[in-house]
C-alpha cells in the first residue's frame, strides 16, 4: 500500500501568457496587411505566384485568429470540470491549422492545373516586386516576434503559427524569383509549376503540424531526453530506493509528471512526504509550468495495481 501522495499544480507565469498573446495579436494584424497588399498585388498582376502567396496569407489570418482565440483559452485555469486545465486547446488549435493549410493547398494545386492549362501573361511587375519585398519583411519581423515568445512559453498554438509564417518566408522569396524570371522572357508554365511546389510544401508543413497535435492530444511521452532527465532527478536522491510507472506528457505549454517511488518501510509518513516534495521541486526547476504526481511506496512493493501501465510497468 502507498503510504504518500504530492501533487503539485500548475505553474502558469504571466509574462509566459502575455507573450504567446502578443504573438498572437501580431500575427493577426500582419497577415490583414498581406492580404490587403496581395490582393491588389494579384489584381494589377495576374500572378499565380501572387495568388499563391494571397491564398497563404488568407488561410494564415483565419489561423492567427484562431490561435489567438486558443491561446486565451488555453491559459484558463483549471475547473471543476476540467481538473488538468485546459492547456490541449492549443493541440486542437494546431490541428485545425493542419486542416486549413492542407485546403488551401488543393486550391493551389486547382488553379495550378487551370492555369496550365490556359496560360495568361503576367503583368504588373512593379506592383508585384514591392509588394512580395514588403511581405518577406513583414514575415520576417512577425516571425521573430514569434520565437521571441516561444523562447518564454511552449505554446503549441504560436509554434504551429511560426512554422507556417517561417513558411511565407520562403513562398514569398519564390513568387519574387518568379515575377523576376517572368520579367526576363520566362515560360509561363514557371509561374503554375512554382505554384505546384508551394502546394506540396504546405501539405508537408500540415502533416508536420498535425502529428505534433495529435503526439499531444494521445498524451505521447516527453522525448527520451527529458524521461532520462527525471529518472536521474529520481535515482539520484539518496532516499529513494527505487522507481517505477513513470508517466509524462505535454499538456499545453506544461507537462505532466506521474511517477511512483520507493522509499524505506519504516520511514515516517512526513518523512516520505518530504521526499516526495523535494523531488517535485526538482521536476519544477526544470519544468516550471509543470504538473507533478509521486506516489510513495515501501520499497520492494510493486503489487499497486491502481497505479500501474497496463503491459508497460517500468
Amino acid at each position: 500500500m502507498g503510504v504518500s501522495e504530492s501533487h503539485g499544480h500548475i505553474h502558469g507565469h504571466p509574462q509566459t501568457r502575455r507573450s504567446s498573446i502578443i504573438a498572437g495579436y501580431s500575427a493577426v494584424v500582419i497577415s490583414v496587411i498581406l492580404i490587403v497588399i496581395k490582393a491588389i498585388a494579384y489584381y494589377m498582376s495576374g500572378s499565380l505566384g501572387i495568388l499563391s502567396s494571397l491564398t497563404d496569407s488568407a488561410i494564415d489570418s483565419i489561423i492567427s485568429i484562431v490561435a489567438l482565440a486558443s491561446v486565451y483559452y488555453a491559459n484558463q485555469p483549471a475547473d471543476s470540470d476540467h481538473r488538468w486545465g485546459h492547456g490541449k486547446m492549443e493541440a486542437v488549435s494546431a490541428l485545425f491549422q493542419s486542416a486549413m493549410i492542407a485546403g488551401g493547398g488543393v486550391f493551389i494545386i486547382a488553379e495550378s492545373l487551370d492555369r496550365l492549362a490556359h496560360p495568361q501573361e503576367i503583368k504588373g511587375f512593379g506592383i508585384g516586386i514591392t509588394v512580395m519585398v514588403i511581405s518577406i519583411a513583414l514575415s520576417v519581423l512577425l516571425v521573430w516576434i514569434q520565437r521571441r515568445s516561444l523562447a518564454e512559453s511552449k505554446s503549441l498554438a504560436i509554434e504551429a503559427d511560426s512554422l507556417h509564417y517561417s513558411s511565407d518566408i520562403v513562398i514569398n522569396a519564390g513568387a519574387l524569383l518568379v515575377i523576376l524570371l517572368s520579367m526576363k522572357g520566362a515560360p509561363y508554365w514557371v509561374d503554375a509549376l512554382f505554384a505546384l511546389g508551394v502546394a506540396a510544401f504546405m501539405g508537408k508543413l500540415a502533416y508536420d503540424i498535425a502529428r505534433k497535435s495529435l503526439d499531444m492530444l494521445l498524451d505521447k511521452e516527453l522525448p527520451e531526453e527529458e524521461r532520462a532527465r527525471i529518472i536521474k532527478i529520481i535515482e539520484d536522491h539518496n532516499q529513494v530506493a527505487g522507481w517505477h510507472d513513470l508517466r509524462t506528457h505535454n499538456n499545453g505549454v506544461g507537462v505532466v509528471i506521474i511517477v511512483d517511488i520507493e522509499v524505506d518501510p519504516t520511514m515516517s509518513l512526513l518523512a516520505a512526504h518530504a521526499i516526495a516534495v523535494q523531488l517535485e521541486e526538482l521536476f519544477l526547476k526544470f519544468h516550471p509550468d509543470a504538473d507533478v504526481l509521486i506516489h510513495v511506496d515501501p520499497e520492494g512493493d510493486k503489487t499497486d495495481a491502481r497505479h500501474r501501465i497496463k503491459g508497460v510497468h517500468v
